[in-house]
């Protein structure tokens, strides 16, 4: 019997176009088999398929001509996105934009669209399809395909789910090699991704309790594989640096050493040891810039450089002595001399100072009040105070006085905050304190010049643990008690 189908090798993948109805349906790509689940409308739009004029079919994208009727075909113009890695947006690309990462800092600008019409009434412009319960982050890349895709990220369960570009649907991405990767981290606002691409494939970093996780999707074929470098559970998040993703794990004796695994070529992994003793609490995120990494905690920093000869070096340095960092109260400061500093309370006159951070005797600036810090600036009560955290804040009146606003995120490019406006009639610390509490939290984006500007509301327990990121034009919020994410329209 003659064969209905026959197959054509392209660029694109394994295609088998049916002889009867001169159909095609894409088999394989990469030597992976198209997940038959995956409806024909999502992998057309993967892999840039072309249509036919009058929407009859699917050719492969390197057709330009319907073999039927020889008529153009409808060439799909791929979503122009840029990548975002959790927490925060900044990526390990090349170009990746300002050198100093880890803070609340992102290179995408954050100003809204039609701001004159917003208000902490009006509903989101867009809405995500609902996700089971958990706490998601959030990722968006092309993964090697044709358009940037969305994949929430459980760190704690380890699974991945990709939202489908044309069904809008989740669909998770099962686990096909390798071990488990989920981890519940000490400390959550330790939590962090890497992407880097190579092979023309992305491969996030992860922590997970066996050390590194290196996490590759696969859309077409609803998967995913993991691969562990290092044996003890991470203790923080990874950091692209140099050449290598770095991550400080457990070791035996309650020591701490640092995986380093190679982003390119084929050295393997390696351990590096380090003087320091696991934190109680583990590693707060990681600040770092081209000269050296920087993972705090309670206890102190672990700072890694290199010395003239390109060696990895290790140091442990204490707060000083009578300090204690205030970590709950935001992100370390990057100021304009080239230095990250942390809010400490100063246990002398019970006041607070911000401590110059990776130095021994390091500068302490003393502040006349707790701040709420994303990086570049920071919060005191509802004024905004750009440039040095420390600069003295103008007096708060009325309902001013008993309002603070919680950054969520801080564009590098226009300046654009938003944050979460809040009433703290007992102060910060019981507002921070009563975490399990709902709380009705305004959302607003303050730019450089500009009054602030309301666009919506969460009510929800602790609102500060909500997740931003940006895709296709729009700003999103997520919330562990939310089921969608919600998107507001940025200007362009």
């Amino acid at each position: 019997m003659q064969e209905q189908t026959e197959s054509w090798e392209l660029r694109s993948g394994t295609w088998l176009r049916d002889l009867a109805s001169e159909t095609w349906r894409l088999a394989a790509r990469d030597g992976t088999a198209v997940d038959g689940r995956l409806p024909p409308q999502d992998v057309a739009r993967l892999v840039g398929a072309h249509l036919e004029p009058a929407g009859s079919g699917w050719f492969p994208p390197e057709f330009r001509y319907s073999q039927r009727t020889g008529a153009p075909l409808r060439v799909t113009i791929p979503t122009v996105d840029f990548p975002w890695v959790p927490p925060f947006g900044a990526s390990a690309l090349p170009a990746a934009k300002p050198l100093a990462r880890g803070s609340r800092q992102t290179p995408r600008p954050l100003a809204l669209a039609r701001a004159g019409e917003r208000s902490a009434e009006a509903l989101p412009d867009r809405t995500l399809p609902p996700l089971p319960p958990g706490h998601y982050r959030f990722v968006v890349d092309k993964f090697g395909l044709a358009c940037p895709l969305v994949m929430a990220i459980e760190p704690q369960r380890g699974e991945l789910l990709l939202l489908l570009p044309e069904s809008e649907r989740w669909m998770p991405l099962r686990r096909a090699a390798g071990d488990a990767w989920g981890q519940k981290l000490r400390n959550p606002r330790g939590w962090r991704m890497e992407l880097v691409h190579a092979g023309g494939r992305g491969t996030l970093y992860a922590p997970s309790a066996d050390g590194l996780a290196a996490i590759t999707p696969d859309p077409v074929g609803l998967r995913h594989s993991v691969e562990h470098a290092g044996e003890g559970a991470a203790l923080g998040g990874p950091v692209a640096w140099g050449d290598a993703i770095w991550l400080p794990v457990l070791r035996e004796g309650h020591g701490v050493e640092l995986v380093r695994h190679p982003v390119h070529g084929t050295a393997g992994s390696m351990l590096v040891p380090t003087p320091a003793l696991a934190p109680r609490d583990g590693f707060e995120a990681p600040v770092f810039d081209d000269l050296h990494v920087n993972w705090p905690c309670d206890e102190g920093q672990l700072v890694l450089r290199h010395d003239a000869l390109g060696r990895p070096q290790c140091a442990w340095i204490p707060w000083p002595a009578g300090t204690r960092p205030l970590f709950a109260l935001g992100w370390p400061s990057h100021t304009a001399a080239g230095s990250f500093v942390q809010l400490c309370r100063t246990g002398g006159d019970g006041g607070f100072a911000f401590v110059q951070m990776a130095k021994d005797g390091p500068q302490v600036t003393p502040a006349d009040g707790p701040r709420l810090c994303t990086g570049r600036g920071c919060y005191r009560g509802t004024a905004w105070i750009d440039g040095h955290p420390w600069s003295a804040a103008p007096p708060a009146t009325g309902d001013e006085a008993t309002a603070v606003v919680a950054p969520l995120l801080e564009s590098a490019v226009d300046g654009a905050v938003v944050g979460l406006r809040m009433d703290a009639p007992g102060g910060l610390p019981a507002l921070l304190q009563a975490a399990n509490e709902p709380c009705l939290a305004v959302l607003q984006v303050e730019a450089p010049g500009h009054a602030p500007v309301a666009f919506g509301a969460l009510d929800v327990r602790s609102p500060w643990l909500a997740s931003p990121f940006v895709h296709e034009g729009h700003l999103w919020i997520a919330h562990p008690d939310l089921p969608r994410a919600r998107g507001w329209k940025l200007g362009r």
